[in-house]
């Protein structure tokens, strides 16, 4: 399975774990941390943004990152401050917006030939050289850790 299946798949996931999950749900704490479900979308959001600036940046179409640059500021900053702008959103703004992300990240990531993604490149925001899909598969375990996470509060509320 080639990077553009494997993130489509992920995205995908994401779709299915929150798919008939009521709106009132949505805003529940599922953890002792009082994450919501929204909040935990709204945090992938965050990170499918970050993605679209490292593939913008590689294609050389974007002379700003906006989220690459806050996120290496301070990762721990960079989360709460995404969240949180997204908090007042519904959970469908907050899933549209999911979609809208990873229909753009899935388009860049294509225009991406499959040997670059293996060639060891210099991503300053990262401190050392690393494969692109490296950070691919970072992401994509991310994505999936947030969805079990969701599972496992659905399960538990039975919803």
């Amino acid at each position: 399975m080639n990077a553009t299946e494997q993130l489509e798949n992920a995205h995908l996931l994401v779709i299915q774990t929150v798919d008939n999950l009521p709106e009132s749900e949505w805003e529940r704490p599922m953890s002792k941390d009082g994450w919501t479900v929204k909040d935990s979308i709204a945090h992938l959001i965050s990170y499918e943004r970050v993605l679209v600036d490292i593939l913008n940046t590689l294609l050389g179409d974007v002379p700003a990152t906006p989220y690459l640059s806050q996120f290496t500021a301070s990762q721990d900053n960079f989360n709460a401050e995404q969240v949180a702008a997204r908090s007042n959103h519904t959970a469908q703004q907050v899933i549209d917006e999911y979609e809208e992300v990873q229909a753009t990240s899935t388009a860049l990531l294509t225009r991406i030939p499959a040997a670059t993604l293996e060639q060891y490149s210099s991503f300053p925001w990262f401190g050392e050289k690393r494969p692109l899909n490296t950070i691919l598969d970072r992401l994509i375990r991310h994505v999936k850790l947030h969805c079990d996470e969701v599972t496992a509060f659905r399960t538990h509320e039975k919803l």
